[in-house]
């Protein structure tokens, strides 16, 4: 044992750990009575003095401690800091339970801590896995055990995910009702340029939008247009109903959260290069519409969003697994973004984007290159060119091949080309870019 088992009192009587201690602590809670019956035998009651360091950040030892009786302080590497009560929800799970350790931890009152070697609780658990289950009726869900892979942490905040969802606890953030009215007409092939434009004028700011794309580089004729009718003549119908999704998803990326704010507009700025870069490539293949293929870039990464406002609604979740913001987002983006735009009934070629934006392995189930492919790609070269290395040499990500074959692409022309088209590239980004 190391020094913060020789600083208990030497009167201090340690209470018994009871099978009703057991049950105050998950995941130990859900054992079965028999493995809590042994582990009891194998705890140790520790008391520690008011001040006193419990662990320290990034320290990796062999135990797991409850706070049974007093107030512990988490201080991170960052300086934020937070405190655990005993007897409270936070208690009921593992203090700093992942290794290596992420908080500090200490002792704000004198404390009495609950301490079990890890390995003797791995062992117990491997042979009870079902307690990795969610538990059932009105009872939280069943943490993971520390000793367990970040991913299952991931999962378990998932699982909640879905079930503030489903009681209404967390609310999915929706495409504004008069974008989706205009989408739903655009749809229809009998419908009038009058009519949509009465439709686009319900939302002015959406109206402003698309006079000003009317007026941009990426679609500037002749002469200015001053109204929403002939803007839509200028852009086309197709094109109108593909921006008008672009600025909903864009719109979604706010938040008053300065932190999560700010993660959020940068996120967006990854997404608007990748579909400027999506749209270049989509004009060079002349298959794929090149608004759609900049539509799919702007939303292959749109998952996240809901993370990250569910991070920013919920925190307690993610501090019970430990999680920061940042793991949450990167591990949780694709299921969160396929979720919600299944939950808006989006067309499947989109989900099947946000699915493999980032699969270099991808094949579709045809020969012909689809959107997926065209995004996979501009996400591929935006890595390159910003030195992000995140994803493999081009000549090995399948998507790039099928490109390359037909248009007789190599790695190093792909990435000429951009570089070359770097005027086209920044009249899109400042088309779908957030205003001043």
């Amino acid at each position: 044992m190391f020094a913060l088992f020789r600083s208990r009192k030497r009167n201090f009587v340690a209470p018994e750990v009871t099978l009703e201690v057991l049950d105050q602590f998950y995941p130990i809670s859900a054992l079965s009575q028999h493995h809590k019956i042994l582990l009891s035998a194998k705890a140790k009651i520790v008391r520690i003095k008011k001040g006193k360091l419990i662990t320290k950040v990034g320290s990796t030892d062999n135990y797991q401690y409850y706070l049974l009786q007093g107030k512990a302080l988490l201080k991170a590497q960052d300086g934020k800091s937070k405190a655990i009560t005993a007897s409270t929800a936070a208690a009921r799970h593992p203090i700093a339970n992942l290794q290596p350790r992420r908080y500090s931890v200490f002792a704000k009152t004198a404390v009495t801590l609950l301490v079990f070697d890890r390995n003797v609780l791995s062992s117990y658990f491997e042979q009870a896995k079902e307690v990795f289950s969610p538990v059932q009726n009105n009872e939280s869900y069943t943490p993971i055990l520390s000793t367990t892979p970040l991913d299952t942490a991931v999962q378990a905040v998932l699982d909640h995910f879905e079930h503030d969802i489903s009681t209404g606890r967390f609310i999915l953030p929706s495409i504004p009702e008069v974008a989706s009215q205009i989408v739903e007409s655009l749809d229809d092939p009998d419908i009038s340029v009058n009519k949509i434009a009465r439709k686009v004028s319900l939302d002015p700011a959406i109206a402003i939008k698309l006079v000003s794309c009317a007026n941009s580089p990426l679609f500037r004729g002749t002469r200015e247009v001053t109204s929403c009718e002939e803007a839509i003549v200028r852009i086309g119908v197709r094109t109108t109903r593909d921006l008008v999704k672009v600025f909903a998803v864009r719109d979604l990326y706010q938040s008053k959260t300065p932190e999560i704010q700010k993660r959020l507009r940068s996120h967006w700025n990854v997404s608007k290069q990748v579909a400027a870069i999506a749209y270049i490539l989509a004009r060079l293949n002349r298959t794929i519409d090149p608004n759609q293929a900049m539509l799919g870039g702007a939303i292959h990464n749109i998952g996240v969003v809901p993370a990250l406002l569910y991070a920013e609604q919920m925190p307690e979740v993610l501090d019970r697994y430990e999680l920061t913001i940042d793991e949450f987002v990167n591990k949780t983006k694709t299921q969160m973004g396929v979720f919600m735009l299944k939950h808006w009934e989006w067309p499947d070629q989109l989900i099947d984007v946000v699915s493999h934006a980032e699969n270099w392995s991808y094949q579709s189930s045809n020969q012909f290159i689809d959107m997926t492919d065209i995004v996979i790609v501009a996400n591929a070269h935006l890595n390159i060119l910003r030195k992000f290395l995140t994803c493999p040499p081009l000549n090995e990500i399948s998507s790039f091949s099928k490109l390359s074959i037909k248009l007789g692409l190599t790695p190093e022309k792909s990435i000429q080309i951009l570089v070359n088209a770097k005027k086209e590239l920044q009249s899109v980004t400042s088309t779908i870019a957030f205003p001043n």
